[in-house]
């Protein structure tokens, strides 16, 4: 009985061994995917692919024209200033406008949005920072606050008690700007680490969206005009240095915009709908052009934006290239193996 048992053992063993030879073997042949680093050049109209080629840098338009180092900067201006600069090669003006290196520096921005990050655990206890300290730098609160269903609590963080006065004062002031509790969703950026505070998007229980700030202790609430059929699902507030938004949102359809400032208007951007159930989302934007990257397991699509109107100036899409591993496997398209992006 112990013979046959073995035998038995040495043939399921071969047969496992048979099974996962192929999976063993595109396991340490597959190569990996790198997503390439794109971006819009205003310069020469084209998006600008920078990626690594046997440990040597390449650089190439998507038509194919091939560019030098000094040339990719020379291309973009806008992201490259401090490049340029050092070599005394920033233009004094571009397309037609007046630029600095401290201006296209302030103005660049970078942002980065992950399903994880829209949709990962969230405690809903929020720092409301003093938006006018006169202070360089921000100091975080002695306080938490929450919203429940019918008035806005900050929550000492020493003593755990609920801050009676300040809570009512807050509450009014929202109730008085037209909010109707509870919210819906509730964004910020609670650090010290920015150069100035654009304090809390709300959206109420009507999906009507509120912009909530502390400015020496008082509450500034404002709303935020939005067409009827716009409703805020996702909101990020943006504190970029150039100060030229408020904030993002995905609408219910998963469609981007833009909440200037100081007019505080929202702009659609002109890209497709995003769903950040599968989707991430980079940008990297300049005083004249975004260039918004979208990328989920099947497709990176990236698209140059006006910085200004956000209408679509050009698109590009390539499909993801993953290597499929066959092997250890109980679904008809294989297995993906974790990791190789």
């Amino acid at each position: 009985m112990k013979r046959i048992a073995q035998i038995y053992l040495i043939i399921v063993t071969a047969v496992i061994c048979l099974w996962q030879l192929p999976w063993i073997y595109n396991f340490f042949t597959v190569e990996a995917y790198t997503t390439p680093f794109i971006l819009y050049s205003s310069v020469v109209d084209d998006f600008v692919v920078r990626k690594t080629e046997n440990k040597k840098i390449v650089c190439s338009g998507l038509d194919g024209t091939t560019y030098t180092i000094n040339q990719y900067d020379s291309i973009l201006p806008e992201y490259q200033a401090r490049q340029l600069a050092a070599y005394d090669c920033l233009p004094d003006t571009l397309f037609g406008r007046a630029v600095s290196l401290k201006m296209l520096t302030e103005e660049a921005i970078s942002m980065r949005i992950k399903p994880e990050m829209v949709f990962g655990p969230q405690i809903p206890l929020y720092q409301l920072m003093e938006s006018q300290s006169g202070r360089v730098d921000f100091e975080m609160p002695d306080d938490v606050f929450r919203i429940t269903d019918s008035k806005i609590e900050f929550v000492i963080k020493d003593s755990n008690k609920v801050n009676e006065p300040k809570s009512q004062k807050f509450t009014d002031a929202l109730s008085d700007a037209g909010f109707v509790f509870p919210a819906v969703e509730i964004a910020g950026n609670p650090t010290s680490k920015k150069r100035y505070d654009n304090g809390y998007l709300i959206t109420d229980s009507r999906n009507c969206l509120f912009n909530l700030k502390m400015e020496k202790g008082n509450p500034n609430v404002q709303q935020i005009e939005l067409d009827q059929q716009i409703v805020p699902c996702h909101i990020f507030v943006t504190e970029f240095t150039g100060m030229h938004s408020l904030g993002m949102f995905f609408d219910q359809n998963g469609k981007l915009y833009v909440i200037t400032m100081p007019e505080k208007e929202i702009k659609m951007v002109d890209i497709p709908p995003v769903d950040l159930h599968a989707d991430e989302v980079f940008i990297m934007g300049n005083i004249f052009t975004w260039t918004i990257r979208i990328k989920n397991d099947d497709t990176v699509s990236w698209y140059a934006v006006d910085a200004q109107n956000f209408a679509q100036i050009k698109s590009y899409s390539q499909p993801v290239g993953y290597e499929y591993v066959k092997g250890l496997d109980f679904e008809e398209n294989g297995w993906i193996v974790p990791g190789w992006r």
